[in-house]
């Protein structure tokens, strides 16, 4: 097992005296802690108290700290706390570390066991971090460079550790799916409500943001043409939201083939039918076009079977009839073609202005990258050369500082040729990992296979949206890394529980 350094060695017993010391112990700092605060911040004090159950709660069940997590993490929950709520900004970013924490101090102070690390990983990141560092150095805008090196620690890094070390058997990876699809079934459900009531005049507490005035949809009213807004549930941007959506649907429809007790498989299909309803309220256009690649792959890949082929087209079709919005949004598609060629396009279609714009940052993007091939401009600094390099070309004028609208193209620029290979071998890594995984599973233990196969699906949707996306909101990203490189690290360890008892 190369790739692990005493992942998963065996750990002394949580010993049944240190059970029953623990909660008392804990018990008595909060509580001489809430003593003396009680003069100076007794609102503080109070909700000390209101909190120690909880926290004892998390020390003896550290699984519920990480699924905490993860829900508050995919939902955003935290970020609408922060937007719309007045939670201070340090909460919000400090919470999900520090319930992480919890796990962690308890698997390796507690039960003694040993810190969890993908070794070939742990090289790529080390160098994607470099990279990041050295063209934060080199750059002409350090100060913006520095911050976005500190967020892809925090929010990326971190995060990712965190959570492997979290996640160390097979019973904690379902239930960490588990937990993200609950937090779509809030992420979709909210906008399936405004879209049926019409209310989209509330955000309901953040969790129902609209993200534009809508597009047309061919359809008039006695007020005209008919429009429909575009949702972004409580992410607040409807793209990404449809990114983080299309994640989660391979993670239902492998829960839904693969729970045993009927009633779980009937929540997971719910989740799965609920998340997909949402994805489409967003009527992302390069979301569409990314869960096309991602059935095709499914089928080329031989990941699924033919009547579950047929269970998703189905569901597709139910979905598009119950929604035509959708499809006035896919026709604009057509407008590609004006642009390509405009000798061939009818009379009545017209380039469109966002993907004339969006190429033309994609195009500013590459030329970026073929002038700071090493280390690129610096991580998140390519913005600020786009409109620059925009104008060079023949295509539209963009205005102030735009983003690349490509994970690939973006990362090129933003961090060069070192930056770009490191980041694209964590990707290669973790998907190759999670193939062998599902290989050798397949047969012994389907459950593994099955986790493997969705989480490699889950990243697949994610680098197929990045086609159109650049790489922002870095915690999804680094959260599906994180959940499937727990799927592999999980898997080799019962491979090394199953090889032992036959070399002993």
């Amino acid at each position: 097992m190369s790739i692990l350094q005493n992942d998963f060695a065996e750990s002394a017993p949580f010993h049944p005296y240190r059970r029953l010391l623990l909660p008392p112990l804990v018990a008595l700092v909060l509580t001489l802690a809430a003593a003396l605060l009680a003069a100076q911040e007794p609102l503080l004090a109070v909700a000390m108290v209101v909190l120690l159950p909880l926290g004892l709660a998390l020390f003896i069940l550290p699984e519920l700290a990480t699924l905490t997590v993860l829900f508050l993490l995919y939902s955003n929950a935290l970020i609408v706390s922060v937007k719309f709520h007045d939670v201070p900004k340090t909460v919000g970013g400090a919470l999900p570390l520090a319930l992480l924490g919890i796990p962690l101090i308890t698997y390796l102070v507690f039960r003694r066991q040993k810190l969890i690390y993908h070794a070939q990983l742990v090289v790529l990141i080390a160098f994607y971090l470099l990279a990041q560092i050295l063209g934060a150095l080199f750059t002409d805008y350090n100060a913006e460079a520095f911050q976005s090196v500190i967020e892809i620690i925090l929010e990326g890094i971190i995060l990712y550790f965190l959570v492997i070390n979290a996640i160390r058997t097979p019973a904690t990876l379902r239930r960490a799916i588990w937990a993200l699809l609950l937090a779509g079934l809030i992420l979709g459900g909210v906008p399936i409500f405004q879209q049926i009531t019409g209310t989209f005049d509330n955000n309901y507490a953040g969790f129902g943001q609209l993200s534009d005035t809508g597009f047309g949809t061919g359809e008039e009213n006695i007020f005209g043409e008919v429009r429909q807004f575009r949702l972004a549930g409580s992410i607040g941007e409807k793209n990404r939201y449809a990114q983080i959506m299309l994640m989660l649907i391979p993670l239902g429809l492998y829960r839904f083939w693969g729970e045993r007790p009927a009633w779980l498989r009937w929540l997971a299909l719910l989740c799965t039918m609920v998340i997909g309803v949402g994805f489409v309220l967003a009527f992302s256009r390069g979301g569409a076009v990314s869960f096309v690649l991602i059935v095709v792959a499914m089928i080329v890949l031989r990941l699924v079977t033919v009547r579950q082929v047929a269970l998703v087209a189905l569901g597709t079709t139910v979905v598009l009839f119950a929604i035509p919005q959708y499809t006035a949004r896919l026709a604009s598609l057509q407008s590609i073609r004006a642009w390509i060629s405009p000798e061939s396009a009818d009379l009545e279609e017209e380039p469109d202005g966002a993907i004339e714009g969006r190429t033309a940052e994609m195009l500013a993007a590459f030329y970026v990258f073929v002038d700071h091939p090493l280390v690129g401009v610096g991580p998140g600094v390519f913005p600020y050369y786009s409109k620059r390099y925009a104008d060079r070309l023949d295509i539209t004028s963009i205005e102030g500082r735009r983003e690349a609208h490509s994970l690939y193209l973006d990362v090129a620029a933003d961090n060069g040729l070192l930056g770009f290979v490191a980041f694209m071998g964590i990707l290669v890594v973790t998907l190759r990992d999670l193939w062998r995984t599902r290989k050798r599973w397949l047969e012994e233990r389907p459950e593994l296979a099955n986790m493997a196969t969705s989480c490699l699906l889950a990243i697949l949707a994610y680098l197929a949206t990045g086609i159109f996306l650049h790489l922002s909101y870095l915690r999804y990203f680094w959260l599906i890394i994180a959940l499937g490189s727990a799927a592999i690290l999980v898997a080799r360890n019962e491979e090394t529980a199953v090889a032992g008892p036959q070399t002993a």
